[in-house]
């Protein structure tokens, strides 16, 4: 009986005890004695790497980076692919303020956990705060690649491909988006937002691009092409074109992708009668992204030269497209107080330049002609088909702020690499450190972006940029994050802290559900003050829960 009582009793490691002695002694603050005993352990257990990673973490909380990292590293030598351990090194990494090492370790975890797309994501979202945007672009794609039914994550491929001056696969990837959203989807108005952009309508025009001077300009260049510029306006300003038109050349030789240079180099060579040349000129701006103005006038002034060269059906053409648009703005406009300033087309100038041309092209002006008067006219019936009621409740509902639980179309398509926090690191455990000083700071223990549906909690532990000098409350509202084509997913976890003075480190607590977290991914939304709004959302973090392979 007794051989067989001790068969039947569990067996415990020697460095199992060890480790759990060590752990023991951590949690009551003895940190030395805890590494002292994790160190005769590797010296009697050398394949032991449970005891390597139990070091690295005591380090981590013992203000000790360089130590807790090269222990991790001892432990990775022996299980390369262990993710548990790589997520723990990025974390003191991270806290620690090495950038491009922290990087270096997330992009060798996205080779290990390949169909992670989280991984991806926070990947592209860190390499493009670095400003490294053609590495970061990859992994946008990788992540959208993995979630393609993820509309939100593609606004911010798009506008990856847009600050690379992709803008025809910018453009693409909203028009994907805007197929797929039903009418009054939170992703639509972001989405219109962003293609708006991506057409021109702002002087954002992405990252990498230059508006005026090209990069592989040198300095002498530089210099060179500033001095000249003032001078071939003034001399173009006063009607000298002879004496302009070389230093526009000039110009262009210099930045052959100036498109106010070569604008106004058409205008002089239409002056000096070379309109064959001006179109040439001209035909290069529309790849220069001109400012909507200068593209309208380079469209007339196009018309013009065809004029000149007897081209009378192309310049039909091009007097038409402008008419309409003129015709157009001051439909859209009729009752609306424009600015002061603002220069429109003029429709009566353009109307004289068609009948000018419309003898020339009498088969193609009453084809035009009888186009126009096919499509029917609206009646005032139709005008005012809408009641007074329905009316009020439109201009109502545009003035309704977004939802608020779909921030993540407002962030994930704009250019928004900024943060209150300085980072945001989802764990299974927190650990406070005090400072002599009084200050503190909370440190992430088992960090990841990846946890069991049976996860107690999760910590969701940030440092602020810079110091907190006032009380300021802090939300945090978690969602399982879907396609973003239905209305607001409900919040299933959510916290509120409130930082004091002087305060630069902090945690949400997430508890689970009642019944339990679900598979599947998570969004949580940062948000500056208690209510949780468009306004106030500051950051986002995401994290998934997975379910353990087998399990249905």
């Amino acid at each position: 009986m007794g051989a067989l009582a001790s068969a039947e009793a569990p067996q415990t490691h020697p460095e199992t005890a060890l480790a759990e002695r060590a752990k023991a002694l951590w949690e009551s603050g003895a940190l030395q004695p805890a590494v002292e005993i994790l160190d005769q352990g590797i010296h009697d257990y050398p394949p032991a790497l449970t005891l390597y990673k139990l070091r690295g973490d005591i380090l981590a909380t013992a203000r000790d980076p360089q130590a807790a990292v090269a222990a991790y590293d001892l432990a990775l030598a022996g299980n390369p692919a262990a993710l548990d351990i790589r997520w723990a090194k990025w974390s003191v990494l991270t806290r620690w303020g090495q950038e491009d090492e922290s990087i270096a370790e997330l992009q060798r975890m996205a080779q290990i956990d390949i169909r992670n797309p989280l991984i991806h994501l926070r990947l592209a979202q860190e390499l493009r705060k670095l400003d490294r945007l053609e590495e970061s672009l990859a992994f946008y794609a990788a992540a959208v690649e993995l979630v393609p039914d993820m509309l939100g994550w593609r606004l911010s491929l798009a506008r990856a491909r847009f600050d690379l001056l992709n803008y025809q696969g910018a453009e693409a990837a909203v028009q994907y988006v805007l197929h797929q959203l039903p009418p009054d989807s939170p992703l639509e108005l972001p989405a219109k937002n962003l293609l708006s952009q991506i057409r021109g309508t702002s002087i954002d025009r992405g990252r990498r691009f230059d508006p005026v001077l090209s990069r592989d300009m040198t300095p002498a260049q530089r210099k060179e092409w500033a001095a000249i510029r003032a001078e071939a306006w003034r001399l173009f300003s006063i009607g000298h074109y002879q004496e302009a038109e070389p230093i526009y050349r000039r110009l262009l030789v210099l930045n052959p992708n100036d498109p106010l240079a070569n604008h106004q180099l058409g205008l002089t060579l239409m002056q000096l009668s070379q309109c064959k040349e001006a179109l040439t000129v001209f035909g290069k701006i529309s790849d220069l992204n001109p400012s909507d103005e200068d593209y309208a006038d380079t469209v007339f002034r196009i018309g013009q030269c065809l004029v000149d060269l007897k081209q009378w059906e192309e310049a039909f053409v091009h007097f038409h497209i402008l008419y309409e648009a003129a015709v157009e703005f001051e439909t859209q406009n009729k009752n609306t107080q424009l600015p002061p300033d603002t220069r429109m087309l003029d429709k009566q100038k353009i109307a004289r330049w068609l009948e000018k041309v419309r003898p020339h092209v009498p088969e193609l002006a009453r084809l035009t002609d009888e186009a126009a008067n096919s499509i029917p006219s609206s009646t005032p019936a139709s005008a005012s088909a809408l009641a007074e009621e329905d009316l009020f409740a439109k201009a109502l509902a545009q003035l309704k702020p977004q939802n608020p639980l779909d921030q993540q179309a407002s962030l994930m398509g704009r250019d928004a690499d900024f943060s209150w926090f300085r980072f945001v690191i989802p764990a299974g455990k927190v650990v406070r450190d005090d400072f002599p000083t009084g200050a503190h700071e909370f440190i992430p223990l088992y960090p990841g972006d990846s946890f069991p549906p049976s996860q107690k909690e999760i910590y969701l532990v940030f440092r602020l940029v810079s110091s907190s000098y006032d009380a300021v409350p802090l939300t945090a509202h978690c969602s399982p994050e879907t396609s973003g084509i239905t209305g607001a997913p409900r919040a299933i976890a959510q916290d509120h802290v409130m930082t004091t003075m002087n305060d630069q480190s902090g945690y949400f607590l997430l508890a689970p559900p009642a019944t339990g977290w679900a598979a599947g991914l998570y969004r949580c939304g940062l948000f500056a003050g208690e209510q949780a709004s468009s306004d106030t959302l500051v950051d986002e973090v995401r994290f998934r829960i997975v379910a353990p392979t087998g399990s249905q």
